[in-house]
């Protein structure tokens, strides 16, 4: 990254012997804004933004935390119940992803889905942070409203979930 920056560093450090600071910050600011903005590419699961720093990086896209589904607004198939499941848990599982076409196709083998799904690099983990779990539950009634599904039956968020506090998820966080 060092080498694309470099050019532009030096023309950059010869405009600030000639011009007021005042007039430079725009210009540094939508340098690094193009240069340190990463590729914004969404999962195509549960909408998490690529954390690859280089907007046309090569190979696969990637995230570290996935979220559940229901915060993309998925649902269970011929149901109005959101997935509050992770998509990385559904990766270890027998569970099929069903498309708007009728296509049903192992979450295991989510790439053969070509297009966006083939980019992405997700690997199968059951664990979880708690910051989403606490996030469902807050936030409920707003992701009702905006979906119009319901956490009931399948979707219905486990008791567990309710548990956790503010704190565990600031402490959680922390040691991340």
């Amino acid at each position: 990254m060092s080498k694309a920056l470099d050019p532009e560093m030096k023309k950059a450090e010869q405009n600030c012997l000639s011009r007021l600071v005042e007039e430079m910050i725009p210009e540094i600011q939508k340098m690094l804004s193009e240069h340190l903005c990463g590729c914004w590419k969404q999962c195509p699961f549960c909408k998490a933004i690529c954390t690859n720093t280089i907007p046309t990086h090569e190979g696969d896209h990637s995230v570290p935390f996935h979220r559940p589904e229901a915060l993309s607004g998925e649902w269970w198939d011929q149901t109005d119940q959101f997935v509050i499941d992770y998509y990385t848990g559904l990766l270890a599982s027998d569970s099929f992803l069903v498309f708007k076409d009728g296509r049903r196709i192992p979450y295991k083998t989510y790439r053969q889905a070509g297009g966006e799904y083939a980019t992405w690099s997700i690997t199968p983990d059951t664990s979880t942070q708690p910051y989403w779990k606490w996030f469902v539950c807050h936030f409920r009634s707003k992701l009702e409203e905006k979906y119009h599904k319901r956490f009931i039956n399948k979707g219905e968020i486990p008791d567990a979930w309710k548990k956790i506090t503010k704190q565990d998820v600031l402490d959680d966080l922390k040691k991340n």
